[in-house]
């Protein structure tokens, strides 16, 4: 495309040169080579495997006219230039015995090369290859390469024009979509409406258009400047939209849009790269409602078999106790026979699980509750090593900026933490103070498991013997309180779920500390790592491997843009999150 784009430049820049060569011979005399150049620029391309050349075709069926000398360069006219066909070598018309061929070719084009070929003969898509591999061949615009599956075609100006707008609208598209996610785009923002915002808003006390609101998926961006400046400690963000809110509630779209204040999320030209003018601040008008769709029936189906995990979990714990085991039996044998006893035993942890679970929610609902948005109820996550993976809670109103959703996304997993570490230590405390015979009744847990966090091995080790967990079989289980494998499982969860992954707290807590953009290559970073980790084996209780399958499959969807995501976050803030990434780290390597 951008190949097209510099010939298509250097086309027009010659055409300027030719017409002032007869007043100006100091022009001319570099006209002849530069005119030479600009010739084999527009031949036919030596292509690679299984490729297609486009190339322009002019109104005419002359060929450019090639200079003997240098004086003769005064002779070429504009109109003849425009005449001009791209060809100035000779072209082979595609045989019907070599249709095949092209048509295999044509198949392992890239979709949008298919579908912008398909367009320059009349179809709408490129889907059927056959279709326009005749059309081709029947507008006789189809010619044979040098090698086997290669050819070429060629294609009018305009329809290069064409092709070149329809690249762009899709990258552009491609762009929005992965930045933001679907629900942006679940009710899209007509013109009418973003032309009023545009109108009733907009304003030089407020935000000052460069120009008129341009198409995305799901709405309309404003290029601009901001005329708010920060006050009071108050960052600019956060005021510019306080001001529009203002005016939006007194405008003829109040109810009908919302607008944000967010790094412009459509790809950066080459331009704008070098003159670091890339993801400046823009407005993203998007209808009022952009909630994230979810299925109560699907919801309330995943926590009742997150539920269920709990128990199988709780009761499996108990599954490596040889004395629990032969109780059990001999209660199942009996007529009558009372297993009370047994709930009693596994009812300890099953709540302790539930309860780090519940001080998670909790500290989103606090923060939540605290900045004015709305969120979800959260959505139980059954997991086969701790009872539970985790919990997904969708946030349904925008938070008011990045640092209101780094504090959401912050508060769930440390407060889930600081219980863990409390039921950890006071589980720790009780086992190594029990009796021989109330640790024979107490529920197991394989070493295996326990190895797989550095920090949460290393506090059992300290508390109940240094080499506990160094045994040589990996199959053998360590006896402990209810309360110290809920803590052990607590602090392994809430690790995994500050990974740096989709909507995710870890996910959401690197947009807000990264932006959008380098927080999808801290995502594809993260997953890869976790990939590598169990595929060669240093993930051998599957821990990382699991929950990198569930985030890509369950929370892979960007989050819901903030209202004013251009604002950066404090260095208190910079530092917690360097001390959380530090805790997820020790908490996640396996114990050596």
């Amino acid at each position: 495309k951008m190949d097209l784009k510099l010939t298509l430049s250097k086309i027009e820049k010659l055409e300027k040169r030719i017409l002032q060569s007869n007043k100006n011979p100091d022009i001319s005399s570099n006209l002849t080579e530069e005119t030479q150049r600009l010739i084999q620029k527009l031949e036919v391309p030596k292509s690679t495997s299984n490729a297609a050349g486009l190339l322009l075709e002019g109104q005419g069926s002359e060929k450019v006219p090639q200079p003997s000398n240098k004086s003769d360069c005064s002779t070429i006219s504009n109109d003849q230039i425009e005449q001009t066909t791209t060809l100035t070598m000779e072209k082979v018309p595609m045989s019907a015995d070599k249709r095949n061929d092209a048509v295999e070719g044509f198949e392992r084009l890239p979709k949008q090369i298919k579908d912008m070929m398909a367009k320059t003969v009349g179809l709408e898509d490129g889907k059927n290859a056959t279709a326009v591999i005749e059309k081709l061949m029947q507008e006789n615009r189809l010619f044979e390469g040098d090698g086997e599956d290669k050819f070429s075609m060629t294609a009018k100006a305009e329809d290069i024009k064409d092709i070149i707008t329809d690249l762009e609208i899709a990258e552009i598209t491609s762009f929005v979509e992965s930045s933001l996610p679907k629900s942006t785009r679940k009710e899209p923002v007509n013109e009418e409406d973003a032309n009023a915002f545009y109108a009733e808003v907009l304003g030089l006390d407020t935000f000052n258009p460069f120009g008129k609101p341009e198409n995305v998926p799901g709405g309309f961006l404003i290029r601009g400047e901001n005329k708010v400046r920060p006050k009071d400690g108050r960052e600019e963000g956060d005021l510019l939209i306080e001001a529009l809110d203002k005016k939006l509630a007194v405008s003829s779209v109040h109810g009908k849009v919302n607008v944000y204040y967010i790094l412009d999320p459509t790809p950066p030209s080459g331009e704008d790269i070098l003159n670091d003018e890339d993801e400046l601040p823009v407005l993203l008008i998007t209808s009022s409602d952009i909630s994230p769709s979810t299925d109560a029936l699907i919801k309330t189906s995943i926590s009742l078999i997150g539920v269920t995990s709990i128990a199988i979990f709780t009761l499996g714990s108990f599954s490596f106790n040889d004395t629990i085991l032969n109780k059990l039996s001999s209660a199942m044998d009996t007529a009558g026979g009372n297993v009370d006893w047994f709930y009693d035993l596994s009812t300890p942890l099953a709540l302790s699980i539930l309860s780090i679970q519940l001080a998670h929610e909790l500290g989103h609902i606090i923060v939540a509750f605290k900045d004015g948005f709305q969120i979800g109820l959260p959505t139980l996550v059954p997991g086969f090593q701790f009872g539970l993976t985790g919990a997904i809670t969708p946030i349904r109103s925008s938070p008011r900026s990045l640092k209101s959703l780094f504090d959401f996304a912050l508060a769930g997993p440390l407060m889930g933490i600081i219980l863990s570490l409390i039921l950890l230590y006071s589980g720790l405390e009780l086992t190594a103070f029990m009796d021989l015979s109330a640790r024979e009744q107490l529920p197991s847990v394989p070493v295996q498991i326990l190895r797989s966090s550095t920090l949460g091995g290393g506090i059992i080790e300290y508390l109940l013997g240094d080499g506990l967990l160094n045994t040589p079989n990996s199959d053998d289980a360590v006896k402990l309180h209810p309360y110290a494998i809920a803590g052990f499982g607590g602090l392994v969860t809430n690790a995994l779920s500050l990974l740096p992954i989709g909507n995710t707290d870890g996910g959401r807590i690197s947009l807000a500390f990264f932006g959008r953009s380098f927080s999808r290559v801290a995502q594809g970073f993260a997953l890869l790592l976790l990939a590598i980790s169990g595929i060669f084996g240093a993930d051998e209780s599957n821990i990382l491997l699991s929950y990198a399958l569930f985030a890509q499959f369950w929370q892979r969807e960007a989050e819901i843009p903030c209202r004013s995501e251009v604002d950066e976050l404090d260095s208190l803030r910079g530092f917690i999150a360097i001390g959380m990434s530090i805790f997820v780290v020790l908490t996640l390597v396996p114990l050596k």
